[in-house]
């Protein structure tokens, strides 16, 4: 009696704990007839048990899933096996719902299978907050691969970055596959010995929080060492910390920098040599046409004398030619009135006028910027004609023009204008061509030299006729001090 006594407590509690389980349960016979249902079922499916008890299983597909997908699931359980999956099922109101069910047999003292017991918890909640994080990964890896610049998103496991994600032109550009860095310390793909402890370095600044931005060597999958502008940026994700990194492949940028460096290097010095060979005979000549003036008095003495004096410029431009090419480096805030007030004192402008109508302050090169001004300045007052204001004659004075000389602010940047003959239309596309002049006097370099110095501060340079008909130069994308 005892052991009956206890089968029954036993079965009972058995039966108590199914009724109070928070998972569905069912049961059913050998042909999927449901036999039995807990009120977790009846919660999960809208079945009432009198309604599911004594239908077949059957009630609950969804057709979300083939026929092969059942002939598996019944070949498993009926062989004995356990069968364990995820499933979408439909409610009886026909909504539908994701369950993790485990189907187990359930044998009888022989061994032989009496019924079946599934277990069902739902899900689906839960599979559509994963299907939301495949999308949002599938979205993030396609944004990664349409960026060009190579990109990897790593975490730190220690004092190394593990990479978890990489673009297309990252895996391009190194030459290693998806299967190979995912997963993986990055270090050790494309980090050599030399660059270990750099690598070290910048790590340790990136889990500090901060972000770096610095050229570093990197080794390809083909054993090349290139040069890249790594820019290093942290990403804190409450105790944790990523890091997205670019790798600008800089390599053969560097080594068309430095082709150009020697380039102008030996410009620099061919420019030396040959305004040195120049200068000692003008100078002997020079000489002695002061000599020859202070003996006798002829009119061919100052043609001479401006002949040496073009020959003078000449030599001069070439030379700042040669040396002005390279970009600016280092810049600071210039004045722009007092830069071009300095400058104006340098030109010979004879009765020629300025008007200075600006307060800007700018980045750049301040004794490069007063060249430039002195160009202009130079360029307005040889080309100066009093023939461009009403009841004046048409001759060039120069050196003694009385043109008028505006300085002047533009949105981003300032313009030079005279209120001279102008430049006709057809010239002006030419007129920054070294060698360019119109006029018998002029060396062609002055403008030339402008857009030398244009260039090499990343601004840009354009002509136009000012409001009183001469010409205007505008030089814009010019950074201003704020």
């Amino acid at each position: 009696m005892a052991s009956d006594e206890d089968a029954a407590t036993a079965l009972r509690a058995f039966q108590e704990a199914v009724e109070h389980a928070g998972h569905s349960i069912y049961w059913t016979d050998l042909s999927g007839q449901i036999e039995y249902v807990n009120p977790a079922f009846e919660d999960q499916t809208g079945y009432p048990a009198e309604e599911a008890v004594g239908s077949n299983a059957s009630i609950l597909q969804s057709g979300a899933h083939d026929d092969r997908f059942y002939e598996r699931l019944w070949d498993t359980i009926l062989g004995g096996d356990v069968w364990d999956g995820e499933i979408i099922n439909e409610r009886r109101s026909g909504e539908r719902y994701v369950a993790a069910q485990t189907i187990s047999p359930v044998t009888d003292e022989s061994g032989d299978i009496t019924r079946f017991v599934a277990v069902n918890e739902e899900i689906t909640e839960l599979r559509q907050y994963q299907e939301q994080l495949e999308r949002e990964r599938d979205r993030f890896a396609a944004l990664l691969d349409a960026v060009p610049a190579p990109l990897v998103l790593a975490a730190f496991d220690g004092g190394d970055p593990v990479v978890k994600q990489t673009n297309d032109a990252f895996r391009e550009t190194f030459g290693f596959s998806a299967r190979e860095l995912g997963g993986s310390p990055l270090d050790t793909f494309i980090v050599d010995d030399a660059a270990s402890q750099e690598a070290t370095e910048i790590n340790a600044q990136v889990r500090d929080g901060e972000r770096v931005h610095r050229e570093v060597a990197r080794r390809t999958a083909a054993g090349d060492r290139r040069t890249f502008l790594l820019t290093a940026t942290p990403l804190s994700w409450g105790d944790e910390t990523d890091v997205l990194a670019t790798y600008i492949d800089i390599t053969d940028r560097n080594e068309a920098k430095r082709r150009l460096e020697r380039r102008t290097e030996e410009l620099e010095d061919f420019a030396n040599v040959v305004s040195h060979d120049l200068r000692s005979p003008l100078n002997v000549a020079t000489g002695h046409l002061d000599l020859l003036a202070k003996e006798c008095d002829s009119p061919h003495i100052d043609t001479i004398r401006n002949a040496h004096t073009r020959m003078q410029e000449l030599i001069e431009n070439i030379l700042m030619l040669a040396k002005q090419g390279r970009s600016v480096d280092e810049t600071q805030p210039v004045d722009l009135a007092a830069c071009a007030s300095r400058s104006w004192e340098t030109v010979d402008t004879g009765d020629a006028a300025i008007g200075i109508e600006t307060a800007k302050t700018v980045h750049a090169d301040e004794s490069r910027l007063r060249q430039l001004f002195g160009n202009l300045f130079r360029n307005s007052v040889e080309h100066g004609s009093t023939g461009s204001r009403p009841g004046a004659d048409d001759s060039v004075e120069y050196g003694g023009s009385d043109v008028t000389v505006t300085v002047g602010d533009l949105a981003d940047g300032f313009y030079v204008a005279d209120d001279g003959p102008g430049i006709p239309e057809a010239e002006q596309s030419e007129v920054f061509d070294a060698g360019h002049t119109s006029t018998e006097d002029g060396t062609g370099f002055g403008l030339s030299i402008v857009q030398e110095i244009v260039d090499a501060h990343g601004w840009s340079i354009a002509i136009t006729d000012s409001e009183h008909g001469g010409a205007r130069f505008e030089i814009t994308d010019v950074r201003r001090v704020s």
